[in-house]
């Protein structure tokens, strides 16, 4: 059984504990960020030394979001009773965790777990306040490090201050509702079997679903709730999310916040898998990058289902999307994503549970 180490599996979470009370007596934006910076140095220590280099100015950057972007009534609300609900869901994480641990989706195996609404909050708080166990793509190279260690260093893009506002809206929302209830991650795998060929897709002669083209519209402005949104994703599910990203992933994630904790726990998607998130709830909208970026926070969050797929990106080799691999690879990987139920395999076979993805 492949586990995920959170950050109360580990030794120093009494430590953490006391830093995180610490929070609430922060009077001003420097002594929060001051006191969050510390948090990060105590927790993100890498399996690779010469990864551990400490950057005094890792949290100016929210400094000056609150300083500049806030006006002193809502500065003042933040410090008081945001970060209060923050530091709550994740003191809580330990009371929320699953009775067997949080385990891996690993590669090439179809897994599905359910997470309660309350430890996806705690895991998303954890990772604000940078307290999970440090990652690199040397260290873990089909994870994705679940901090926000270089996000705050990007606020002055209009992008990520409306991903940060979209956040905190979903904190502020859970503080005043109900967070009973849970998602559904399922890693879908297509096997060898199942694998269309050239000539299986030129065969084919079922018929095609219906096709409605807009000239404008996203998927987080779909009307139908029990529709799919499928977003084109990262294959280390994420991508530049936690970083400065403003692609369809990364904006979809902050509008839909329970997607961020599947960097935690998704191995890299490969060419047969893609990821289906079910139960996640729309807390905003966050408009195309083309248009002028702003962000609209919804007074009742709209539960939904999301499939993450990786498409690959040819734009450096246009023509090698037309060799048949790679073809092949897109056609499947769309099959894989757009069916509204999970493919029936005909191998009785089971797979063997692997240990845990480490690097």
């Amino acid at each position: 059984m492949a586990l995920v180490m959170l950050p109360c599996d580990l030794p120093w979470w009494t430590s953490v504990q006391r830093h995180l009370k610490h929070l609430l007596l922060a009077s001003s934006p420097a002594k929060l960020t001051a006191s969050m910076l510390k948090i990060h140095d105590m927790c993100n220590i890498g399996i690779d030394p010469d990864d551990d280099i400490k950057d005094p100015e890792l949290m100016k950057g929210l400094e000056v979001f609150l300083e500049e972007e806030m006006t002193e009534d809502e500065r003042r609300h933040f410090l008081d009773n945001t970060i209060r609900i923050m530091v709550n869901k994740a003191l809580h994480l330990k009371r929320w965790r699953p009775p067997k641990g949080l385990m891996f989706s690993l590669q090439q195996q179809s897994d599905v777990t359910e997470l309660e609404y309350n430890f996806v909050s705690a895991l998303v708080a954890h990772a604000f306040f940078s307290t999970n166990p440090k990652r690199t793509l040397k260290t873990h190279p089909t994870l994705q490090d679940f901090n926000f260690t270089h996000f705050f260093k990007n606020l002055h893009r209009k992008s990520q201050r409306n991903k940060l506002k979209s956040l905190l809206h979903y904190f502020e929302w859970l503080d005043k509702s109900s967070n009973e209830g849970s998602i559904k991650l399922s890693r879908q795998v297509m096997t060898s079997k199942q694998w269309l060929t050239i000539e299986d897709w030129l065969e084919c002669t079922l018929p095609l679903c219906k096709l409605q083209v807009r000239h404008e519209g996203r998927p987080e402005r779909c009307e139908n709730d029990e529709a799919i949104r499928v977003c084109f994703a990262s294959s280390r599910v994420g991508g530049d999310t936690l970083i400065d990203g403003d692609s369809q992933e990364s904006l979809s994630m902050f509008m839909m916040p329970e997607l961020l904790p599947a960097m935690l726990s998704v191995e890299a998607l490969e060419d047969n898998e893609v990821l289906k998130v079910e139960g996640v709830r729309l807390f905003s909208r966050i408009c195309d990058k083309r248009q002028k970026t702003k962000v609209e926070l919804l007074e009742e969050p709209k539960t939904v289902t999301v499939c993450l797929m990786d498409a690959e990106d040819y734009s450096k080799l246009p023509l090698s999307q037309w060799e048949e691999d790679n073809v092949l690879r897109e056609l499947n990987k769309c099959l894989l994503a757009f069916q509204q139920t999970p493919m029936k395999t005909r191998d009785g076979n089971r797979h063997e549970r692997r240990l845990s993805p480490i690097g």
